[in-house]
């Protein structure tokens, strides 16, 4: 309300809720949109990433993310896509598709956790770029920064966890089939 010079006033606090709803909504179109954008900052989709293997490296992934299971994912991935030269993508939409199939599992909290952060990066994203252009030559305005970033890295970490969780819930699931 203070980007629009609106005052407060309590008559109207349902269309002030209505108001903020629609905000909200093209906020979270805006960041979708961005999405590719964001991904490309922190180095590509956590997905692809999680599933590539380093010479020399125990773990796929980020220092605060790690993935351990990778080898054996990507070969049971392969299996089941029936393809030995299948790319990241394809395997990591396998495994979506077969963990999306079972409820009784954490990826749908990831995935909203991974949605809510991305939100918070486009919304800090706007604020930054609306600060900066009202207050261009004040020292404090590039303080903005700082919360910035750490919503970028927070968005990155929240990547990483959703992708793994759906790896670690692949495994799950194969291990249970396995074992039947």
């Amino acid at each position: 309300m203070m980007a629009f010079g609106i005052k407060y006033d309590n008559s109207y606090s349902v269309p002030y809720i209505a108001f903020a709803f629609v905000i909200g909504y093209f906020i979270n179109t805006i960041g979708s949109l961005l999405e590719d954008f964001y991904n490309f900052t922190i180095g590509g989709m956590p997905s692809d990433n999680l599933l590539k293997i380093s010479n020399g490296k125990k773990y796929t992934g980020i220092r605060k993310v790690r993935f351990y299971e990778a080898s054996e994912v990507i070969k049971l991935l392969k299996k089941d896509v029936n393809d030995e030269n299948a790319d990241e993508r394809k395997m990591f939409l396998k495994a979506m598709q077969i963990v999306n199939n079972n409820e009784k599992n954490r990826v749908s909290e990831f995935n909203a956790y991974y949605a809510f952060s991305r939100i918070v990066l486009t919304s800090m994203c706007i604020i930054s770029i609306s600060i900066i252009i009202k207050y261009p030559c004040l020292w404090k305005t590039y303080l903005i920064f700082v919360p910035l970033f750490l919503s970028w890295e927070r968005f990155r970490q929240r990547g990483y966890y959703y992708a793994r969780e759906i790896l670690n819930e692949y495994l799950k699931f194969k291990n249970r089939k396995e074992q039947l």
